[in-house]
């Protein structure tokens, strides 16, 4: 519960001039643009004001403005994670499970949010909503695009790039269940683009593994016969576990074991 508690008149003045201009998250340096002030006077103004409930604290300078509606009201006030999860790292997209939900596939609700960034940042739990940053080496930074996210910009991995993932990383999209549920939505694919991002990411197994499910989705996602044809060419002689040493049923075309219940998952079993 938010209690307000009477703000300096520097304090107000921010608070307004960040109301005026809908600003929702902040950090020092909003403040400084905004009034003129130095780093450290940015910083202490903005943990005064989150001490007297008019800002929350996500981590270190970066804090969220509570509506005034909320702290004149005492009540509970939790910002849009997007809108938090974009000012906490650069660079960064949103990846895996919560690209999933930008794109209208995901089937679930999600309380871990991910982001895929170059810089080394610690998870950041805001209010039970988990922030899990992926960690990714230069060269595998690629694949984002920009969207238009209510009043926000925001960063996402493309649909192609959201495929690699999580087929690469299923714990961080509910597992195959979940991925396999999200997929049958997928309305409109550039094949050659997901088959450019198979050979840059060079994981041999995602060429059996994605093989096998868009071959098994050809009627929902109107497969190309040309996508099938190019990723089968790029099979090596290894016969893989579609999940690791999970048994199932050996699938020749696609040299991988898969589990029946994926199978009749798409079947509608």
């Amino acid at each position: 519960m938010y209690k307000l508690e009477k703000l300096s008149g520097l304090e107000q003045k921010l608070y307004f001039l960040l109301e005026a201009e809908n600003v929702k998250v902040l950090t020092a340096e909003n403040a400084m643009k905004l009034l003129g002030i130095s780093r450290m006077h940015a910083y202490n103004l903005l943990n005064n004001m989150k001490k007297k409930g008019a800002l929350d604290k996500v981590k270190s300078n970066l804090f969220v403005r509570i509506p005034a509606h909320i702290v004149h009201n005492k009540g509970k006030y939790v910002e849009d994670p997007i809108i938090v999860g974009k000012y906490l790292t650069e660079p960064y997209f949103f990846s895996y499970y919560t690209a999933l939900y930008l794109h209208g596939l995901a089937q679930q609700p999600a309380h871990y949010y991910y982001l895929s960034t170059t810089k080394h940042t610690r998870k950041v739990n805001y209010h039970g909503i988990v922030f899990h940053p992926v960690i990714l080496i230069k060269k595998r930074f690629y694949g984002a695009t920009e969207m238009t996210y209510g009043d926000e910009k925001i960063y996402v991995s493309d649909m192609e790039r959201t495929i690699v993932d999580v087929m690469n990383r299923p714990e961080y999209a509910g597992g195959y269940e979940e991925i396999l549920r999200s997929f049958q939505g997928i309305e409109k694919l550039n094949w050659d683009r997901l088959l450019a991002y198979l050979d840059k990411m060079g994981e041999k197994i995602l060429f059996n593994r994605i093989g096998f499910v868009f071959d098994m989705l050809a009627e929902f996602v109107n497969t190309p016969d040309m996508f099938l044809n190019e990723v089968r060419k790029r099979l090596s002689n290894n016969i893989y576990y579609f999940e690791k040493n999970r048994k199932g049923s050996y699938i020749k075309r696609w040299k991988i074991i898969v589990d029946k219940r994926l199978k009749n998952l798409v079947k509608g079993g």
